[in-house]
């Protein structure tokens, strides 16, 4: 037959209706499971409404009862007597109150408590077997601080294996002010509980999984139904279904339903567990299900073989094609399935070749897609920062004009003057100057440096000194004054000093550019505080503002409120980016006239990271001594005037100190004598210092360790990893005298 199918096209259509008419005689067994499964859903329909319906009306009278206590016990606390014995604030009178008020109530009510914030449990009166005053109040600590408030409230609680209902109300004077609380603790006694029994409906009632009441005659048939139903509920967390699971207890079954009462803003509640049978219905469904399985037996034993040879002919190509998709959606596009009938599964199986054939292409496409996408969003990025950096330019050369002044007009007015102590003053400028050069260029450098994501813990309020430092020309030279509200104590943040760097100096050069136009005193205001864990910067500017139908799409990318050739509208769309990433919010409200302000809310870091960086620090320690013998140190530089400087230092501090004019001259010391410490500089005109690293890596390991680099240069990504893999430490140019000293020592100690 599977030749004659091979040749004879038949549709799916024309199989499944062969089928159908073989097999009419499985009518009868359809309709059993049809009938079967129907009644059951039927009927654990109906027993999940009605242990539903039950489960409402239980916690209606739980809360009608707890309303009852509430309502009784305001009354209570506002007649005159409690709150003269309150106002009081004498502990053995408003005992004396209490066991007189315990007296006239029902003997369920157990526990009266009055207690203070200021005192804790001031006095208490319990009844015999009752737990303790200060266990009942540490218990019912979560319900007494909501009446604290002002405001009276109710809960639950299990405590010593019984079930209690708790009242909280505050007391207040003739004025009105709170003086304290009163906690009633009504215990849920067996008339109770019958009470709130429900017909048809079994009832367990559990305090730390032990059973508190039980409705069960028995005790132990409720400790078998507590074991099922701990069974079944974690059968069904497991499974993630409903609420409503199956039991049974000996030759009954029932449906079961657990819940929590009185759970929920620090209260612990009580579990309960409702149980609804469903027996007499399932020995009818029993009768009917054999009465049509006699019926339909006979066809299903004359069809049988019939059918197992077709099902294994229709599903064996089904079950190859299922494994296959199954493969598919695990990633594997390599799958392909053999053309197995001539029919619409066999084009279903070519179909399914030529889309994975598809899907295989348009995932490398997709790959190349992504990486295209992730290089050119570094590139904005970068181009970006580097566009910032442009307008920049003009700012940081007046910046530099100015110290550079300084340096050179003192040093020539100290070449003509005598020597004498006026020269201390003139020497403290020179320096003073020098360094606000190096600080002006090591934070543009730092700007405009591609880096990659680090995160570390930043001090705020340093990174955001940087960014106005960067942008200190523009601003002043633009009208804008710029006040500092900074809040003390600042916590770090962990973040990428980089990016939040860009994101900071974006929206300054934006408010200084939206303010411009306007040719007025321009001022911005930056705000830091800290709240619930999150670090608050505001920049807030007294510009035009923004216009209502822009705001809804400042931060969207190429949109841009700019001239043409002014903006590219990626700035913000960058900024919300770089927030996001860092797991924080940024947002901005603006009203046309009255300026802009733009929020970035980031969280504290947590307590166990490393150690704080942000804005520019050198350690400096105390200068190394050379020890009882007289240490030898080589500095190699191209520049002859640093080598004279590294010279004076080093010879201060006791070193031998030997000098070499580029990477050769080194090579040609290092023949002649041995030095405890290495200085080189890294970017020389010949051998420069990488290559006489390596150099010295492949003819003397050991040297080569004591290999300490400096740079006026910016660091480029390869020799960071390049110092990374060889353990090195590179000084960065200019550096401070002591800085320099104390880094040869460091070195000289390693050394040994």
């Amino acid at each position: 037959m599977a030749g004659w199918t091979g040749r004879l096209r038949l549709s799916v259509q024309t199989k499944v209706l062969l089928v159908v008419l073989t097999f009419l005689v499985l009518v009868p067994g359809v309709t059993v499971w049809i009938v079967n499964d129907s009644l059951i859903r039927q009927m654990r329909e109906e027993s999940r409404e009605t242990l539903e319906t039950a489960e409402a009306v239980f916690v209606k009278l739980l809360d009608a009862r707890a309303a009852n206590f509430l309502s009784r016990y305001r009354g209570f606390a506002g007649e005159a007597r409690f709150r003269v014995t309150a106002d009081i604030d004498d502990a053995p009178t408003m005992a004396r109150l209490l066991h007189d008020v315990i007296a006239n109530f029902p003997g369920e009510h157990e526990e009266f408590l009055y207690s203070t914030r200021q005192g804790g449990l001031v006095a208490g009166e319990r009844r015999e077997g009752a737990p303790a005053p200060a266990a009942f109040a540490r218990a019912a600590a979560a319900i007494t601080e909501q009446a604290y408030a002002g405001e009276a409230a109710t809960g639950s609680l299990g405590i010593d294996g019984k079930i209690y209902h708790v009242v909280a109300v505050p007391v207040t004077n003739d004025a009105g002010e709170l003086r304290g609380v009163l906690t009633v603790g009504v215990r849920l006694s067996a008339e109770a509980f019958r009470e709130l029994r429900l017909p048809r409906t079994e009832m367990l009632l559990l305090i730390g999984g032990q059973i508190a009441a039980s409705s069960f005659d028995a005790p132990e048939r409720g400790g078998r139904v507590l074991r099922q139903v701990e069974e079944a509920e974690a059968e069904r967390v497991r499974a993630g279904g409903g609420r409503v699971f199956a039991a049974e207890l000996g030759d009954a079954h029932f449906l079961g339903l657990a819940g929590i009462y009185g759970g929920g803003r620090g209260q612990p509640g009580f579990r309960y567990v409702l149980l609804s049978s469903y027996e007499p219905r399932l020995r009818a469904l029993g009768e009917t299900r054999l009465a049509l399985v006699g019926l339909g037996l006979g066809g299903i034993l004359l069809s049988a073989g019939v059918v197992s040879w077709l099902v294994r002919r229709v599903t064996r190509p089904l079950r190859q094609l299922h494994r296959s998709v199954e493969a598919v959606g695990r990633g594997d596009f390599s799958q392909r399935i053999e053309r197995f009938s001539n029919d619409e599964v066999g084009d279903l199986a070519q179909e399914f070749n030529r889309m994975t054939t598809n899907l295989q292409t348009s995932r490398a496409e997709l790959e190349r897609a992504m990486e295209t996408v992730k290089t050119t969003q570094a590139q904005l990025i970068q181009r970006e920062k580097l566009s910032a950096v442009g307008q920049f330019v003009a700012g940081v050369a007046h910046e530099l004009n100015n110290p550079l002044t300084a340096v050179v007009g003192f040093s020539e007015l100290l070449q003509t003057m005598p020597p004498g102590p006026h020269m201390n003053g003139y020497l403290e400028r020179i320096a003073r100057s020098a360094l606000r050069c190096h600080k002006i260029v090591q934070s543009l450098l730092s700007f405009a440096r591609q880096e990659p994501t680090e995160r570390k813990l930043v001090q705020l309020q340093a990174v955001l000194e940087e960014g106005l430092e960067i942008m200190a020309y523009d601003l002043r030279t633009s009208g804008v004054t710029v006040v500092k509200e900074w809040t003390a104590g600042l916590p770090p943040i962990l973040a990428d000093p980089h990016q939040l760097q860009q994101v900071f100096v974006n929206l300054l050069s934006n408010a200084r550019q939206a303010m411009e136009p306007a040719q007025r005193e321009g001022r911005i205001t930056l705000r830091t505080r800290v709240e619930g864990g999150r670090v608050t910067v505001e920049f807030a500017d007294n510009g035009p503002g923004i216009r209502p139908e822009h705001l809804a799409r400042i931060f969207d990318p190429f949109f841009t409120t700019k001239p043409v050739g002014k903006g590219t509208g990626l700035g913000l769309s960058l900024c919300y980016g770089i927030i996001q990433a860092h797991g924080g919010k940024i947002a901005v409200r603006s009203e046309p006239g009255q300026g802009a302000t733009f929020a970035i809310d980031l969280p504290v870091a947590p307590a166990a990271a490393g150690g704080v960086v942000g804005g520019e620090a050198v350690a400096a320690s105390a200068p190394g001594e050379a020890g009882p013998l007289r240490r030898a140190i080589l500095v190699i530089d191209d520049e002859p005037w640093i080598l004279d400087l590294a010279r004076e230092l080093l010879r201060a501090d006791g070193y031998e100190v030997v000098t070499a004019l580029g990477g050769q001259a080194a090579l040609e010391r290092l023949g002649q004598q041995a030095f405890d410490v290495i200085v080189s500089d890294w970017k020389m005109p010949g051998l420069d210092g990488v290559r006489f690293f390596e150099h010295l890596l492949a003819t003397d390991p050991a040297a080569a360790k004591r290999v300490v680099f400096m740079t006026g240069d910016v660091v480029s990504d390869a020799f960071q990893q390049f110092l990374k893999q060889h353990e090195l430490t590179c000084l960065a140019k200019p550096f401070a005298a002591g800085a320099f000293r104390a880094v040869v020592a460091r070195m000289v100690k390693t050394a040994g």
